[in-house]
């Protein structure tokens, strides 16, 4: 007896495809085990060799977190769809942001049905967002281009960051923020040590002329800077919900070896962000080198001592 040819719906074959080619590699260097690939990595990065067995700088614990702390709660955590749920629990919903709608496939979005403001997001990464202050304004098109691309490959085989490998991927739907002072509002981004707040980084205009300052809890100006972006130059008042911040970073981050727990302040108001658990993706330079021993002094790993 012959077999029957299968037919699978084009629609249905469309997704299936989608999901392989989203879970399985499609470069040789994909096939590289995590440990390699990090370690060549770093090597590229710092110009040295990563040091598992010891690590000491920032940097070093985390790609030994990379590699090492790998907890399915960190995967709910850094996808921004799931944390939402966590924060909710932690410390109450009144932080997060409006959500308008969430999918699993660009297809789904109807466009016409969204406001005026608005901000796309995918869920299984970072940088994937497609901001969008007038919706006359839009170029339907190459957004949808741009969330089926980013929605087609896993984020994860970019960096091996770990806490994106296993995200169900979704696109969201949140306000649009803006602030009466700032305009684009500033990220407020706590660096997060066994539960608790140790420094504030906060970005000033994005979207402009990027900048970038470190603060303590006291909100003094830090001596060191890290990352791609110069410092701001300018005279950053302390937010007046700076105490309300530090203390949701602290409940959120509790239990966890490191998080960074970002948030925004719209004219006083404290709205949640994200959790990141790999900032820069472990790239990142500190001016005066120094500062990356010392982060790395405070950042104790599970199962060590300071």
């Amino acid at each position: 007896m012959k077999g029957v040819p299968l037919r699978v719906p084009h629609n249905i074959m469309s997704r299936l495809i989608d999901g392989l080619r989203s879970r399985f590699p499609d470069s040789l260097d994909d096939l590289v085990p995590d440990r390699i690939a990090l370690a060549r990595r770093f090597q590229r990065t710092f110009g040295r060799r990563l040091n598992l067995k010891n690590p000491q700088t920032f940097n070093e614990k985390l790609f030994w977190l990379m590699l090492y702390y790998r907890s399915p709660l960190v995967t709910r955590l850094a996808d921004k769809y799931e944390v939402r749920t966590y924060v909710a629990e932690r410390v109450g919903s009144k932080i997060l942001n409006e959500l308008y709608g969430v999918w699993e496939r660009v297809a789904d979005i109807d466009f016409a049905m969204l406001p005026e403001a608005f901000v796309l997001k995918v869920t299984w990464g970072s940088g994937m967002n497609i901001l969008c202050p007038k919706k006359s304004e839009l170029n339907v098109r190459d957004t949808k281009e741009a969330l089926a691309l980013w929605m087609s490959r896993n984020y994860y085989w970019s960096w091996r960051e770990w806490c994106y490998k296993n995200i169900k991927p979704r696109i969201i739907c949140e306000r649009f923020l803006s602030d009466s002072l700032w305009g684009t509002p500033p990220d407020y981004k706590f660096f997060c040590f066994g539960g608790e707040p140790r420094c504030v980084q906060v970005d000033t205009t994005r979207f402009t002329q990027h900048g970038r300052d470190f603060f303590d809890l006291d909100w003094q100006l830090l001596p060191f800077n890290c990352g791609v972006y110069p410092s701001s130059g300018q005279t950053i008042a302390r937010p007046s919900n700076l105490d309300e911040m530090a203390e949701l970073a602290r409940r959120l981050s509790n239990g966890f070896p490191f998080v960074r727990v970002d948030f925004y302040a719209i004219d006083g108001q404290t709205l949640f962000s994200e959790m990141t658990w790999y900032p820069g993706a472990a790239r990142l330079r500190f001016i005066p080198e120094s500062y990356d021993r010392y982060w790395g002094d405070v950042l104790q790993l599970p199962g060590r001592k300071l």
